[in-house]
This record gives structure tokens, sequence and C-alpha cells, in this order.
């Protein structure tokens, strides 16, 4: 085999994997590892909202968080705990979390809507094509696309340092569902990290102003438990869009990321 044509493959798949790697390591990763950790306050959390002492619940479910961090049945309990407190903005808040890390969870997904249908919340239904995408999160398909990313690079290799090898239909199968899987996961990519965008407001009857001043014209009020896209940041205000067609700067204050990741400017 001539030696500057493997060189080149080489060179072409060590591209292909650190591409893979990198899109894998620029996920966002909410820590999602409760299991086994911090129960003690998990369950005085529970206890405590099992008597309907719901603020001492929450107050549990937070310490929890703030020693082990996210994950998925923590920030249910959390978010019915809230619903139970008419605290609609938080609840919807925690339930949107919550569902971020167990998409296919029926639970969170039916308490979401009685929350919002309880309290007027009207919520915008995803097509059909999208809901698809919903199935995983971020990193799940993030993790599907650098698998099949890293499975291709593999046959890559092996074809271009002993081309008769992959002889036959099997192969040629194989590539064909890696590349099949690596687009259908790249879109999946691309819709969640749409999701990093969103926030929920958390403060019932939050302005909405036309410029990001205080003294700026408030065109309307928010409902607590809304959900706006976060569009771009200035000072101590943030642009939000989603709001039937229209847009307007609310404090930073009044809303919170469902995806809580550093800044959102």
């Amino acid at each position: 085999m001539n030696i500057s044509h493997v060189k080149k493959n080489r060179k072409v798949l060590s591209f292909l994997i650190v591409t893979g790697m990198t899109a894998l390591l620029n996920c966002v990763f909410p820590a999602s590892t409760f299991a086994g950790q911090g129960e003690d306050l998990f369950a005085l959390g529970n206890q405590a909202y099992s008597e309907g002492k719901y603020d001492k619940a929450v107050s549990c479910y937070k310490g929890a968080i703030e020693r082990e961090g996210y994950s998925a049945s923590l920030l249910y309990n959390m978010a019915n705990a809230y619903y139970q407190k008419k605290d609609i903005g938080l609840a919807i808040l925690n339930y949107e979390r919550a569902l971020f890390l167990d998409p296919g969870n029926a639970d969170i997904k039916a308490n979401l809507r009685l929350a919002q249908k309880d309290f007027g919340l009207i919520s915008e239904e995803a097509r059909g094509w999208q809901r698809f995408f919903d199935l995983l999160n971020l990193n799940w398909w993030s993790l599907l696309a650098s698998s099949a990313l890293g499975a291709f690079s593999l046959l890559f290799l092996l074809k271009g340092m002993r081309p008769g090898i992959l002889r036959g239909a099997s192969p040629k199968l194989a590539t064909i569902v890696c590349l099949t899987v690596f687009m259908f996961s790249g879109t999946g990519v691309t819709v969640q990290y749409r999701n990093l965008s969103r926030a929920v407001v958390t403060q019932d009857d939050a302005r909405l102003l036309v410029s990001p001043f205080d003294s700026a014209f408030s065109s309307e009020s928010i409902k607590g438990g809304k959900i706006v896209r976060m569009a771009k940041s200035y000072k101590d205000y943030v642009l939000v869009e989603g709001l039937n067609g229209k847009s307007g700067w609310v404090q930073k204050n009044a809303i919170a990321p469902i995806v809580p990741y550093g800044d959102y400017s």
C-alpha cells in the first residue's frame, strides 16, 4: 500500500475523531447523578411533602441539589412541592428541568400539563417531527452522534489500511447505518441545542419592557409560568421572545433558564 495514502487516511481519521469528541465535550451536561448520594435530604424532603410541609420539603430538596446536583426525580418532587405552594413559576421551571433530564417520563409530562391547565397557561404543542427528537435530550443525541462518527471513522480506517477486508454488503450496510444515525443525531443535537435558550417566567406579572431600562415603557405583563426564549442580555435585562409573536425586555431575576448553565448573554 502507498505510504502517503495511509498517512492521508490517518489524518482524515484523526480529524473525524477530534471533531466527534469536541462535539461531545462541548455539550451541556447538567449533573444528573443522584442515586446513592444525598438520600437523607431527599428522604427528609419526601417525608415533609407527605406531611404537607411543603416549605420544608423545598428546603430539603434544595439542600440535596447543593450537595449532589440535579436529578429528574429530585426536580420532579420539588416541582410538586412548588405546585402545592401555588408557586406556579417555580413549579413549571422544575417540571421542565426534570423533563430535560428524563424526556420520556410520562408522570413528569402529565403533571406539567396539569399545572399549566390549572393556572391557565397555554402550552405550545410540539410538531410531530419535533416530538421524535424530544425523546432524548442533548446529552444522548450528542453521544449517539459521536458514537456513529467513531464507528464510521473506524470503518474508514480499516478500509484505508486493508482495502479487501471490508468487501461485501455488510460493511456497506454498516456504513450507511452509521451515516444515517449520525445525520438523525445531528438533527437531534440541533433541535435540543435550541432548548438551551428556553426559560420560565418565575415572577408573576413580570413587566415586559420595550427597552432594557427601568424607565422604559411597559407594553404588558407576563404571567408566571410562561415559557420564553432568551435572545440576548443587557446589564440586568434579558430580551425574550415567544410571547404570541411578541418580544421585549424583562429583568433577569424575573426569569430562570431551564438548563442552568453560566450566563445567558
